[in-house]
């Protein structure tokens, strides 16, 4: 007997989407529905009430979440959030961490498709970019929901940061404190740190500065070889700011400071990125830009309790960022 799990499988989609095809409700794209349909017409399929209740209004409650690493801060606490939200609206989470290969990220959004949740959400702009093609694919099955990235499809729901202005905003402060040998750092070549380094060089140019390659560096996510990189260039180079694309590197360039007895921020201010807790545990307390990955990841579980509950779910929503005055920087 041919049941709606054998229709998901011979169309390539969640039986979730199976269900809105026959119940003709939430979004389901033109090819994706003909799929379903032929599929249906080609098992001669009749539906059950169990499969019925599989309607929008009725679903698994289950959401797939997508990030790059758990151990990281930024991932950790949007997961975090997401899961207390999401529960509120009585939404169970399935969890993948997929670190920089695009087999494993391909992997992880096939299983979680095969596990039948409702949506994706993938977390970090990390995803954008190179990985893009996953994400596209992914949402002609089922809706997909991005945070902190922006790509423009049907069936796409993105609420971010501009990542290009945050930095670019960080090096023009920078730059007003009197500050003209600014130093950016930063660790993986990903779509987002790329957006960073485009604003550290749009915000040299905007304050008139030499754009000097040796003043981009790069290094792995770990404090100590961020202590290690920025001294070497600290000491090769007249450097009187820097600029991080994490907390992680901006602590890294603390210590090295520190360990060097280089005044912070008197002849040294230091700059981190998403106001991390690391932010508040070092001394002196961290400058840090607030790109507010909370707001983010609870509006993103209010935008999928709307998809589901049958309302206009959101497509684009762009909050603001703040940077956040603490100790290293005057």
């Amino acid at each position: 007997m041919t049941t709606i799990y054998d229709i998901a499988k011979m169309a390539g989609v969640s039986i979730t989407t199976v269900s809105r095809v026959i119940n003709n409700s939430g979004y389901v794209s033109a090819d994706t529905k003909k799929r379903v349909l032929d599929a249906i017409e080609k098992c001669n399929y009749t539906p059950n009430k169990t499969a019925q209740a599989l309607s929008a209004g009725s679903t698994f409650k289950l959401i797939g979440i997508v990030c790059y690493n758990i151990e990281d801060m930024y991932y950790a606490k949007a997961v975090a959030v997401l899961e207390r939200e999401l529960r509120k609206y009585g939404y169970d989470i399935l969890l993948s961490c997929t670190g920089e290969s695009l087999e494993v990220r391909q992997n992880s959004v096939d299983m979680l498709i095969s596990k039948n949740v409702d949506a994706i959400i993938f977390i970090g702009s990390v995803f954008a970019g190179k990985t893009e093609d996953v994400i596209l694919s992914a949402s002609k099955k089922l809706p997909v929901f991005l945070i902190n990235a922006y790509i423009k499809h049907k069936n796409i729901y993105c609420a971010f940061c501009d990542e290009l202005k945050a930095i670019k905003h960080c090096v023009i402060q920078a730059y007003t404190k009197g500050r003209k040998n600014i130093l950016f750092m930063y660790d993986v070549d990903t779509y987002g740190s790329q957006k960073k380094l485009q604003g550290y060089h749009e915000g040299i140019k905007e304050c008139a500065l030499n754009l000097d390659e040796r003043y981009i560096i790069k290094c792995s996510p770990d404090i100590e070889d961020a202590m290690d990189a920025f001294w070497r260039s600290y000491k090769s180079l007249t450097i009187d700011a820097v600029v991080c694309s994490n907390d992680v590197l901006a602590a890294g360039a603390l210590s090295a400071a520190r360990k060097n007895n280089i005044p912070v921020p008197q002849k040294l201010s230091i700059i981190g990125y998403n106001n991390s807790l690391l932010s508040r545990c070092f001394y002196p307390a961290l400058t840090s830009l607030e790109n507010n990955v909370e707001k983010l990841s609870i509006f993103t579980a209010q935008n999928i309790n709307r998809y589901f509950s049958g309302e206009n779910a959101i497509k684009k929503h762009q909050i603001d960022f703040e940077l956040v005055i603490r100790d290293t920087f005057r």
